[in-house]
Formats: structure tokens, sequence, C-alpha cells
């Protein structure tokens, strides 16, 4: 009996933080602040895009939108991995226009002045400007698809810009782990990567260290 009702509150807590997670504010609520991630539905967004079935986050810099969407149909196999097939649109606040990154591209995130928008993709990391005049796959996950090690297989996830854009940071998982890398916002260069079994970060103010709950790390 004890048993059956510890592992009913863990049940309920964490049902209860789901749902405050995903909770819609009311039309008319503040917005947050630039830069924040935002679930479809918590601020205001340009209609969904053309093809789109529906917004999984939004991203937002003043009047500028980056979205990730889902388009119709089953996701795709590729190796042992299922992709989804989710697209990023960024709207410059005149015009919306796709990224023409693979199927599962996602996660847009935006630099501190607005000059960029960071999304991942199957392939790795890319970096645009918001007209997409200029796109930098900043980070290439391709050489790890070698068959037959599953474990070399990365995806990456959820990146977040250093306060002064300098770097980069993202999580990294494959088959067995997740870490997060952190890279140089110009050439890609791996400046840090943390101890496996790592799933959550912040950027400190100063832009020169990754905070991991209760612990600070210092970029070298």
């Amino acid at each position: 009996m004890t048993h059956y009702t510890a592992s009913y509150r863990r049940a309920r807590a964490c049902l209860v933080a789901l749902f405050a997670t995903v909770s819609v504010a009311a039309p008319g609520g503040q917005q947050p602040p630039d830069g924040t991630h935002t679930l479809a539905g918590e601020t205001p967004v340009p209609e969904l895009p053309p093809g789109a079935v529906r917004l999984i986050s939004v991203a937002r810099h003043g009047d500028q939108y980056a979205m990730c969407a889902e388009e119709p149909g089953p996701a795709t196999e590729q190796g042992t991995r299922l992709i989804q097939r989710t697209r990023v649109w960024v709207h410059d606040g005149i015009e919306t226009r796709q990224v023409g990154t693979a199927a599962g591209t996602c996660d847009p995130a935006w630099s501190a002045d607005g000059q960029r928008v960071a999304v991942v993709a199957p392939d790795g990391l890319w970096v645009l400007t918001p007209d997409l005049r200029i796109t930098t796959h900043l980070v290439d996950t391709r050489h790890s698809e070698s068959p037959g090690d599953e474990a070399a297989h990365r995806t990456l996830a959820e990146p977040a810009w250093a306060p002064d854009g300098f770097h980069v940071a993202f999580k990294v998982s494959n088959n067995a782990t997740s870490w997060v890398e952190a890279v140089d916002a110009r050439t890609g260069q791996t400046v840090y990567a943390s101890d496996p079994e790592t799933y959550d970060f912040a950027w400190g103010a100063d832009s020169t260290s990754l905070r991991f709950g209760s612990r600070e790390v210092r970029l070298p």
C-alpha cells in the first residue's frame, strides 16, 4: 500500500507540472520577453504557415517570429530514428519564409540582438538571418551516421544563445544518454561539453558560464 501511494503521488505531481507547463495564456495577456520559447497559443503569432497543420513552438523577438510547425504525413525513418515532419518558418515583420532545411527542423532560438536565429535539424545546427539570405551549417552531425554504431548517432535540441551572441549551447542526445555542448557561433568549434546524463542548462548573465541547476561551469 505504501509503494502504491508513493507511486500515485509521483504520477500526480508529474501531471500537475505538465499541465502547468502547457497552460495557454488568455487573450490580451502579457507577451513573454524577446527571444523566449513559447508553445503555440501563448502569444499572438502570424497565421499558420501554408501547408502546416499544427504549431509546435514559437520564438519571438520584437515583431519577428520563428515558428516550428508540423506538416501533414507520417514520420519518416532514418536508421533506427523516426523523424517528425516539422519545419521552421521565419516571419521578419513583413514576410513569412520557410527555412530550406530538411524535415525534422525545429527549436528556433533568436540571438539577443535579433539578427540571427538558430534551428536544429536532423543534420545538425543551422544559423540564419531573419531574411534567410545568409544560412550557416554551424554544426554538422552527418559524419556520425555510421551504420551499425547507433550510439554515435547524435541529435541536437533546445539551442540557446549566450547573451553576448558569441556562443550557442544545445542539448545533444544519442541512443544512450544526453549532454550539453557549447560552440563558437562563428566557427562551430566546440568550446565545452558537459558530462553525460545532463539534460537542463541555462546561460549565465556574463555569457562565460553555464548553469546546471545549482552548479555553474565557466567556459574555457
